[in-house]
């Protein structure tokens, strides 16, 4: 199950979805944030009776600002996230696991673009087939696509499928 191509075939076959990646605005905060605090606690809170407080304010500062720099990194390194440009949202993708006989089932859903019928078809815990479904978070738009789990492999059963709820 390959989660790139599955985006490239969408991004190929759906003008309106396009890889975008997510703003670098809340990283660039949330490191802005870790350097200031030790620096406000430093200067609010002074003598030597604050000294362990200012200690921790420093090691959680530090750890905010790392975190905040490991945003960063994930937000400029990649191709970017599969994002809606009519809605202007980025898509969620999830990953369904159904029974080996709801096969049938799921590919007619797919094929009359019933985003509600494929949701409604009971899931379980082993992954003999799969649903790569990437979906707005109204449901309004959808695509997806089904593997099989086949000697030690995921095998596509369907190309993707764009499915409007």
């Amino acid at each position: 199950m390959n989660k790139i191509k599955f985006y490239e075939e969408l991004y190929a076959s759906c003008s309106y979805i396009v890889a975008r990646r997510k703003s670098i605005v809340l990283p660039i905060l949330i490191i802005v944030a870790g350097i200031v605090l030790p620096l406000l606690s430093t200067i609010l809170l002074s003598g030597e009776q604050f000294d362990n407080v200012n200690s921790v304010v420093i090691l959680i500062g530090i750890a905010i600002a790392i975190t905040g720099g490991i945003l960063l990194l994930g937000r400029l390194s990649g191709k970017g996230e599969p994002y809606h440009t009519k809605s202007g949202k980025f898509l969620t993708t999830r990953t369904l696991a159904y029974d080996r006989s709801r096969r049938s089932e799921v590919l007619k859903a797919m094929g009359s673009g019933d985003i509600n019928a494929l949701l409604s078809i009971p899931t379980c815990e082993v992954s003999a087939l799969c649903l790569l479904l990437t979906t707005l978070k109204d449901n309004s738009f959808a695509a997806a696509q089904l593997f099989e789990y086949a000697e030690l492999e995921y095998r596509e059963l369907s190309r993707v499928t764009v499915i409007k709820g």
